[in-house]
Protein backbone atom coordinates (compact mmCIF):
# COMPACT_ATOMS: atom_id res chain seq x y z
CA UNK A 1 0.00 0.00 0.00
CA UNK A 2 2.88 2.43 1.24
CA UNK A 3 5.54 1.14 -1.82
CA UNK A 4 3.56 3.22 -4.79
CA UNK A 5 2.94 6.18 -2.71
CA UNK A 6 6.07 6.41 -1.66
CA UNK A 7 7.40 5.41 -4.99
CA UNK A 8 5.52 8.25 -6.76
CA UNK A 9 6.48 10.89 -4.58
CA UNK A 10 9.99 9.50 -4.72
CA UNK A 11 9.90 9.78 -8.40
CA UNK A 12 8.43 13.24 -8.91
CA UNK A 13 10.61 14.64 -6.40
CA UNK A 14 13.93 13.35 -7.56
CA UNK A 15 13.84 11.22 -10.61
CA UNK A 16 13.18 7.47 -11.16
CA UNK A 17 16.61 6.74 -9.82
CA UNK A 18 15.40 7.99 -6.42
CA UNK A 19 12.26 6.02 -7.09
CA UNK A 20 15.04 2.50 -7.71
CA UNK A 21 17.30 3.95 -4.41
CA UNK A 22 14.21 3.20 -2.62
CA UNK A 23 14.23 -0.57 -4.40
CA UNK A 24 17.75 -1.13 -3.30
CA UNK A 25 17.33 -0.06 0.18
CA UNK A 26 14.00 -2.04 1.05
CA UNK A 27 15.68 -4.96 -0.47
CA UNK A 28 18.85 -4.59 1.89
CA UNK A 29 16.99 -3.95 4.94
CA UNK A 30 14.53 -7.03 4.17
CA UNK A 31 17.65 -9.40 3.52
CA UNK A 32 18.85 -8.31 6.87
CA UNK A 33 16.15 -8.82 8.52
CA UNK A 34 15.84 -12.38 7.47
CA UNK A 35 19.44 -12.99 8.07
CA UNK A 36 19.29 -11.65 11.24
CA UNK A 37 15.54 -12.38 12.67
CA UNK A 38 13.72 -14.47 11.19
CA UNK A 39 14.39 -18.09 12.45
CA UNK A 40 14.64 -21.26 10.52
CA UNK A 41 11.43 -23.34 10.85
CA UNK A 42 12.34 -26.92 9.14
CA UNK A 43 12.79 -29.31 11.61
CA UNK A 44 14.86 -31.86 9.83
CA UNK A 45 16.39 -30.19 6.62
CA UNK A 46 17.30 -32.60 3.97
CA UNK A 47 20.72 -32.43 2.79
CA UNK A 48 20.52 -33.74 -0.38
CA UNK A 49 17.25 -31.60 -1.00
CA UNK A 50 18.73 -29.06 -3.75
CA UNK A 51 20.60 -32.26 -5.67
CA UNK A 52 19.50 -32.17 -9.09
CA UNK A 53 18.07 -35.76 -9.22
CA UNK A 54 15.73 -35.37 -5.89
CA UNK A 55 14.91 -31.83 -7.00
CA UNK A 56 13.45 -33.15 -10.37
CA UNK A 57 11.95 -35.76 -9.01
CA UNK A 58 9.93 -33.42 -6.38
CA UNK A 59 8.88 -31.28 -9.01
CA UNK A 60 8.08 -33.96 -11.13
CA UNK A 61 5.54 -35.05 -8.39
CA UNK A 62 4.57 -31.86 -7.67
CA UNK A 63 3.53 -31.12 -10.73
CA UNK A 64 1.80 -34.21 -11.58
CA UNK A 65 -1.06 -33.46 -8.78
CA UNK A 66 -3.96 -32.52 -10.24
CA UNK A 67 -4.67 -30.02 -7.24
CA UNK A 68 -1.27 -27.93 -7.48
CA UNK A 69 -2.10 -27.97 -11.95
CA UNK A 70 -5.45 -26.27 -10.98
CA UNK A 71 -4.83 -23.79 -8.49
CA UNK A 72 -0.99 -23.11 -9.88
CA UNK A 73 -3.05 -21.64 -12.76
CA UNK A 74 -5.23 -19.87 -11.30
CA UNK A 75 -2.72 -18.11 -9.64
CA UNK A 76 -1.36 -17.86 -13.00
CA UNK A 77 -3.58 -16.63 -14.88
CA UNK A 78 -5.06 -13.73 -12.14
CA UNK A 79 -1.04 -12.58 -11.99
CA UNK A 80 -1.20 -12.35 -15.24
CA UNK A 81 -3.79 -9.59 -14.73
CA UNK A 82 -1.97 -8.40 -12.06
CA UNK A 83 1.71 -8.15 -14.06
CA UNK A 84 -0.43 -6.48 -16.75
CA UNK A 85 -1.04 -3.78 -14.49
CA UNK A 86 2.12 -3.16 -12.61
CA UNK A 87 3.84 -3.35 -16.17
CA UNK A 88 1.99 -1.33 -18.60
CA UNK A 89 -0.21 0.96 -16.39
CA UNK A 90 2.54 4.04 -15.88
CA UNK A 91 2.92 4.54 -19.52
CA UNK A 92 -1.25 4.70 -19.99
CA UNK A 93 -1.64 6.74 -16.36
CA UNK A 94 1.42 9.30 -16.99
CA UNK A 95 1.54 9.57 -20.83
CA UNK A 96 -1.12 8.55 -22.10
CA UNK A 97 -3.77 9.88 -19.64
CA UNK A 98 -1.48 12.66 -18.02
CA UNK A 99 -1.53 11.33 -14.32
CA UNK A 100 1.92 12.86 -12.45
CA UNK A 101 4.09 10.07 -10.98
CA UNK A 102 2.58 11.14 -7.52
CA UNK A 103 -1.42 11.31 -9.02
CA UNK A 104 -0.15 7.68 -10.54
CA UNK A 105 1.23 6.28 -7.26
CA UNK A 106 -2.21 7.04 -5.39
CA UNK A 107 -3.79 4.88 -8.17
CA UNK A 108 -1.97 2.06 -7.22
CA UNK A 109 -2.24 2.46 -3.62
CA UNK A 110 -5.58 1.89 -4.35
CA UNK A 111 -5.33 -0.95 -6.14
CA UNK A 112 -3.36 -2.30 -2.80
CA UNK A 113 -6.54 -1.07 -0.91
CA UNK A 114 -8.71 -3.21 -3.36
CA UNK A 115 -6.59 -6.25 -3.27
CA UNK A 116 -6.63 -6.04 0.71
CA UNK A 117 -10.70 -5.60 0.72
CA UNK A 118 -10.50 -8.95 -1.41
CA UNK A 119 -8.44 -10.69 0.83
CA UNK A 120 -11.33 -9.99 3.77
CA UNK A 121 -14.18 -11.09 1.51
CA UNK A 122 -12.41 -14.20 -0.39
CA UNK A 123 -15.65 -15.54 -2.21
CA UNK A 124 -16.92 -15.40 -4.99
CA UNK A 125 -13.47 -13.87 -6.75
CA UNK A 126 -13.99 -14.76 -10.23
CA UNK A 127 -17.24 -12.62 -10.32
CA UNK A 128 -15.28 -9.38 -10.14
CA UNK A 129 -12.96 -10.65 -12.32
CA UNK A 130 -15.47 -11.13 -15.00
CA UNK A 131 -17.09 -7.95 -14.31
CA UNK A 132 -13.34 -6.07 -14.74
CA UNK A 133 -13.14 -7.92 -17.77
CA UNK A 134 -15.98 -6.95 -19.37
CA UNK A 135 -15.62 -3.70 -18.16
CA UNK A 136 -11.97 -3.40 -19.43
CA UNK A 137 -12.47 -5.00 -23.16
CA UNK A 138 -16.34 -2.92 -23.42
CA UNK A 139 -14.82 0.35 -22.51
CA UNK A 140 -11.27 -0.89 -24.67
CA UNK A 141 -13.05 -1.24 -27.94
CA UNK A 142 -15.47 2.07 -27.17
CA UNK A 143 -12.64 3.79 -27.32
CA UNK A 144 -13.08 5.23 -24.17
CA UNK A 145 -9.58 7.43 -23.13
CA UNK A 146 -10.11 8.24 -19.24
CA UNK A 147 -8.64 7.57 -15.80
CA UNK A 148 -11.83 6.30 -14.78
CA UNK A 149 -11.93 3.67 -17.52
CA UNK A 150 -8.53 2.62 -16.57
CA UNK A 151 -9.29 2.55 -12.55
CA UNK A 152 -12.37 1.31 -12.29
CA UNK A 153 -11.74 -1.95 -14.07
CA UNK A 154 -8.23 -2.09 -12.38
CA UNK A 155 -10.06 -1.91 -8.65
CA UNK A 156 -12.44 -4.26 -9.50
CA UNK A 157 -9.80 -7.12 -11.20
CA UNK A 158 -8.17 -6.28 -7.51
CA UNK A 159 -10.54 -7.22 -5.44
CA UNK A 160 -11.06 -10.06 -7.06
CA UNK A 161 -7.56 -10.95 -7.21
CA UNK A 162 -7.51 -10.46 -3.64
CA UNK A 163 -9.38 -13.37 -3.62
CA UNK A 164 -7.86 -15.81 -6.48
CA UNK A 165 -4.12 -14.94 -4.85
CA UNK A 166 -4.18 -15.93 -1.24
CA UNK A 167 -6.86 -19.09 -2.15
CA UNK A 168 -4.19 -19.91 -4.78
CA UNK A 169 -0.78 -20.06 -3.13
CA UNK A 170 -2.39 -21.58 -0.11
CA UNK A 171 -3.73 -24.18 -3.02
CA UNK A 172 -0.34 -25.04 -4.86
CA UNK A 173 1.16 -25.67 -1.18
CA UNK A 174 -1.75 -27.79 0.77
CA UNK A 175 -0.66 -31.00 -0.99
CA UNK A 176 2.88 -31.00 0.15
CA UNK A 177 3.41 -30.70 3.73
CA UNK A 178 6.89 -32.20 3.50
CA UNK A 179 7.29 -30.28 0.24
CA UNK A 180 5.89 -26.63 0.65
CA UNK A 181 9.03 -24.84 -0.57
CA UNK A 182 9.57 -26.85 -4.25
CA UNK A 183 6.22 -26.52 -4.60
CA UNK A 184 5.67 -22.65 -4.13
CA UNK A 185 9.28 -22.72 -5.74
CA UNK A 186 7.70 -24.45 -8.80
CA UNK A 187 4.42 -22.49 -8.88
CA UNK A 188 6.92 -19.65 -9.12
CA UNK A 189 8.82 -20.21 -11.87
CA UNK A 190 5.58 -20.40 -13.64
CA UNK A 191 4.70 -16.84 -12.63
CA UNK A 192 7.72 -15.65 -13.90
CA UNK A 193 7.39 -17.41 -17.22
CA UNK A 194 4.29 -15.51 -17.36
CA UNK A 195 5.41 -12.50 -16.29
CA UNK A 196 8.61 -12.65 -19.40
CA UNK A 197 5.54 -13.68 -21.53
CA UNK A 198 4.08 -10.19 -20.83
CA UNK A 199 6.94 -8.02 -20.77
CA UNK A 200 7.64 -9.10 -23.65
CA UNK A 201 3.80 -8.62 -25.37
CA UNK A 202 3.79 -5.20 -23.69
CA UNK A 203 6.82 -3.81 -25.43
CA UNK A 204 5.65 -4.36 -28.91
CA UNK A 205 1.66 -3.98 -28.41
CA UNK A 206 1.64 -0.11 -25.91
CA UNK A 207 0.63 2.35 -28.55
CA UNK A 208 -0.22 5.34 -27.22
CA UNK A 209 -3.58 4.69 -26.12
CA UNK A 210 -5.24 2.84 -23.23
CA UNK A 211 -6.03 -0.38 -25.44
CA UNK A 212 -3.43 -3.06 -24.93
CA UNK A 213 -3.34 -2.34 -20.66
CA UNK A 214 -7.33 -3.27 -20.92
CA UNK A 215 -7.34 -5.58 -23.91
CA UNK A 216 -4.34 -7.70 -21.89
CA UNK A 217 -6.17 -7.59 -18.43
CA UNK A 218 -9.67 -8.46 -20.37
CA UNK A 219 -7.44 -11.55 -21.74
CA UNK A 220 -6.40 -12.35 -18.41
CA UNK A 221 -9.25 -11.92 -16.69
CA UNK A 222 -11.23 -14.47 -19.18
CA UNK A 223 -8.29 -16.87 -18.21
CA UNK A 224 -9.25 -16.72 -14.54
CA UNK A 225 -12.82 -16.72 -14.64
CA UNK A 226 -12.28 -19.93 -16.87
CA UNK A 227 -10.27 -21.51 -15.06
CA UNK A 228 -12.21 -20.73 -11.54
CA UNK A 229 -15.14 -21.93 -12.58
CA UNK A 230 -14.21 -25.31 -14.42
CA UNK A 231 -10.51 -27.30 -12.96
CA UNK A 232 -10.69 -25.42 -9.36
CA UNK A 233 -13.81 -26.83 -9.34
CA UNK A 234 -12.97 -30.29 -10.81
CA UNK A 235 -9.45 -30.23 -8.87
CA UNK A 236 -9.07 -28.78 -6.09
CA UNK A 237 -8.27 -30.47 -2.55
Amino acid sequence: LLSPLLGGFLAAASGWRAALTGVTLTGAATLAFIALRLPETLAQPNPHALHPGPLLRSWGGIAANPAFRAWGLLVACSYGGLFTLLAGSSFVYIDVLGLSPAAYGAAMAAGSLSYIAGTFVCRRGAWFTLIAGVLAIGLSLAGVQAVWAVLVPQLLFLFGHGQHQPCGQAGVVAPFPQAAGAASALAGLVLALVAFGIGRWLGVALDGTARPLLLGLGFWCAWTCLVAWTQVQRDRV
